[in-house]
């Protein structure tokens, strides 16, 4: 009996060839859409789930009270790992981190070959607490000694051509000192939010900067992992007090987070995750449901609207014997067929985007068939099977043969009201979709566009390393007399997000007990003029005066939280030092404009220290001339060492890299929805002029034009899409106002989006059903009212 379903079915697809096309194409658009989303999604839940142990590593973090506010930061002490295993039985090991987001790519050399890698420092048991694949080395002994270092083997190759017997070979870092090779470990993968070329002692480290592990300085990572069966809620109660035991801040203390669930989780607000990526992660599943609940809707409306063409089969069957279960179950086997042929064009069809989407997600996802995947293609199948098939199933199924046999198709008011309602909730989804990509383009363009207080434009940027290291002032003096060069400085902040944040500073009138992080610039001569950056009041730092080392520039933030009026010129503290206010600096954006402008001060230096950056503003219209000569004059003052630049506006844009693929993806995701509405909008049309045939050539033989006939067509359509329109855009404007309170500077939605939302809903279906009401309004009348 099922292979004689399959049969019909296969007959009824093939018998009306357009119909069957227009579901097949719509339910194989939202079936490849879905499975590119939940690919990405996979992806997505996946990073940094790969470790043997991945349910006993911990992130140690900080919880930070700031004013009225509570902060998560993944920063602390670098004797915090330590401390908490010397204190709490449950933990196995411990490793601080100094992460290579701190540093730029380090030099390595091997005989004359010179190549850039990116490393990190990290403690003996690292190895221990992350199962990266060594293939040399044991994890107890790799970084066990000071001047051990341990490559990847991609870095193995790079620098000697394999991976074999390379345990005590040298590498020069920095062409200052030889690091032994102790182990050599697999390349980490696509899914580990932890990317590096090597890993060198943290012990070695602290011997070259101390205050790592003071613990009034942050900035190291820290991990532990815990003993199976851990209670993670008492642990955290244990070591709550920890910070504010070896120091006087009691406004830090800490507590420990799954490891693996920081990636997702990794936005914050009083202290509780506001979900990070996981926002992205929901939306994105939404919009797949949204758009194959779409695709099922197209299949319902077609599959019932031509019910007048099957009502003569449904009821000979009836007559004959056939029950409602049967039928139910032949026309759910139609759905199934249907289902089947889309899910595999589907499947085509994902396999053809997914270089283009991975391209445009910056990941690296493989369509590989593993038993989740095709765990996943059942449940989307039988899902898409059933959703499509069982009201088309039902409605057809209880059709009265005596009614249907005389040509007469049953109709109800609460089936038309359904059908009406299907296109309508269809038209909706639709609506909301394009409001929220309106939105986000837009504030994509507002943040991509916003002054930052800063001239970020023909910024170049690199690290000083080598003989640059102390010798800064005298390099960019001889820099600025190479054509093209406007003007340079250096500094130790990046400009992107928080780098060197402390709470070093006081003032008169300070609440006792009050801790204020600043963010500290330190930065040499011309700093303020190379950027670009403005004062409000007071002077910046200049050579003229000679004595400014011990004065400080604060920003527009900064003096609002100490509540000084006409600040320059009085004296502060900085770190228990007076130290006198030189001028005020307008507030510009060191983080991206998901936060708020906050509190930093500006600080002299003459001399710049390890892995400072060389800020250098070019004139436009010069820039490759520029650089090739600033190459040659690096190269030239600092031998061994290959230039490696990057531009200052690039780095800012990339703050706002998720932004911008959300933006992306949620344009082409809402294009095929809209497009799989139209297919559906496009059939309807088809089949209600078809209807109506016998009715539009009467009224042409009695004096109807052919506008009169495309609006008594359209009418109908339109009004279902005005409902829809005002149905979707109050939840369209509730959905967006709560995703741009993620940003702390945002654009107003203002009514312009919903009325080019509103036009663009109304514009797309006038086209798509205009076409079929011309075409039924220009048919002879003669051929219309000819019987059969």
């Amino acid at each position: 009996m099922l292979k004689n379903y399959f049969r019909i079915a296969w007959r009824s697809l093939r018998k009306d060839r357009q119909f069957s096309g227009l579901n097949i194409i719509g339910l194989s658009g939202g079936i490849a859409c879905t499975l590119l989303i939940w690919l990405w999604v996979a992806d997505q839940k996946s990073v940094d789930k790969f470790f043997e142990k991945d349910d006993q590593i911990y992130q140690l973090m900080e919880h930070r009270k700031s004013a009225d506010n509570l902060l998560v930061s993944d920063e602390s002490s670098g004797s915090l790992a330590e401390a908490v295993k010397t204190e709490a039985p449950e933990v196995e090991y411990s490793a601080a981190l100094c992460p290579p987001e701190w540093f730029p790519a380090f030099t390595l050399s091997v005989g004359q070959k010179n190549i850039k890698a990116k490393g990190q420092y990290a403690g003996k048991d690292y190895f221990n607490i992350f199962s990266f694949k060594l293939l040399d080395g044991k994890k107890d002994d790799v970084l066990k000694d000071k001047n051990s270092i341990v490559i990847s083997d991609d870095l193995a190759r790079r620098l000697f051509n394999t991976t074999d017997n390379l345990i005590g070979r040298p590498i020069r870092l920095q062409q200052q000192h030889d690091f032994f090779i102790s182990g050599v470990f697999e390349k980490p993968p696509s899914l580990s939010s932890q990317q590096f070329d090597f890993v060198l002692s943290f012990d070695y480290f602290y011997d070259q900067q101390s205050w790592v592990k003071t613990w009034g300085n942050t900035g190291p990572h820290n991990f532990v992992l815990l003993k199976k069966g851990t209670d993670i809620d008492a642990f955290n109660k244990r070591i709550e007090g920890i910070i504010g035991k070896n120091s006087t801040d009691t406004t830090r203390s800490a507590i420990a987070m799954k490891f693996s669930d920081v990636y997702l989780f990794s936005s914050f607000s009083h202290g509780a995750s506001t979900g990070g990526r996981t926002e992205y992660i929901r939306l994105f599943s939404l919009i797949a449901l949204f758009i194959l609940v779409i695709a099922c809707i197209n299949f319902m409306n077609l599959s019932t609207a031509r019910a007048g063409r099957r009502m003569k089969e449904v009821g000979i069957k009836k007559v004959v014997g056939a029950r409602r279960p049967q039928l139910i179950a032949q026309f759910l086997s139609e759905s199934m067929l249907v289902t089947l042929f889309s899910m595999g064009l589907g499947i085509a069809i994902t396999w053809l985007l997914l270089p283009s989407f991975n391209q445009l997600t910056g990941r690296g996802i493989a369509l590989t068939f593993t038993p989740a995947l095709i765990l996943a293609l059942l449940c989307i199948a039988l899902f898409t099977g059933l959703l499509a098939g069982c009201y088309p199933a039902l409605y057809l199924s209880k059709f009265n043969p005596l009614a249907v046999l005389k040509g007469k198709l049953p109709s109800s008011f609460a089936e038309v009201v359904s059908r009406k309602g299907l296109v309508t909730f269809q038209f909706a989804l639709s609506a909301i979709l394009i409001v929220s990509v309106l939105v986000i383009y837009r504030q994509v363009q507002y943040i991509q566009s916003a002054d930052p207080g800063y001239n970020k434009d023909n910024i170049l940027k690199f690290y000083s390393e080598g003989r640059l290291q102390g010798n800064e002032e005298a390099f960019i003096r001889q820099m600025k007399r190479i054509p093209g060069v406007v003007n340079a400085s250096f500094t130790y902040n990046d400009m992107v997000g928080r780098n060197f944040g402390n709470n070093g500073l006081d003032w008169p009138g300070k609440p006792a007990n009050t801790y204020v992080y600043f963010e500290g610039f330190g930065a040499g001569y011309d700093f303020i003029e190379t950027l670009g950056m403005h004062m409000q009041s007071g002077r910046s730092f200049s050579r003229e005066y000679g004595a400014d080392s011990n004065k400080i520039i604060l920003n527009e933030a900064a003096v609002a939280v100490m509540h000084l009026k006409d600040p320059v010129g009085k004296t502060i503290r900085l770190f228990g030092s007076p130290i006198q206010i030189l001028g005020v600096i307008k507030d510009f954006h060191f983080e991206s404009l998901h936060e708020p402008v906050k509190p930093a001060y500006y600080t002299l230096q003459t001399q710049a220290s390890p892995w400072w950056k060389i800020m250098v503003r070019i004139r436009p219209g010069q820039q490759q001339e520029t650089i090739a000569r600033i190459k040659d004059f690096y190269q030239a003052y600092n031998p061994g060492f290959p230039f490696t630049y990057s531009f200052l506006d690039d780095e800012y844009q990339r703050q706002y890299q998720t932004e911008v693929r959300v933006a992306a993806l949620a344009k082409y995701f809402s294009g095929l929805a809209i497009l799989i509405s139209c297919l559906g909008l496009f059939g309807l049309a088809a089949f209600t002029a078809q209807r109506r045939q016998k009715e539009i050539g009467i009224r042409k033989v009695v004096g109807a034009s052919v506008n009169n006939i495309v609006v008594m067509l359209s009418g109908e359509f339109l009004r279902l899409i005005f409902l829809a329109i005002l149905v979707a855009f109050p939840l369209a404007w509730w959905a967006m106002s709560r995703w741009l309170q993620g940003f702390a500077y945002r654009i107003d939605i203002g009514p312009v989006v919903f009325l080019v939302a509103g036009s663009s809903v109304i514009g797309i279906t006038f086209i798509t059903i205009g076409f079929q009401a011309i075409r039924a309004a220009l048919v002879n009348p003669v051929k219309s009212l000819r019987s059969e």
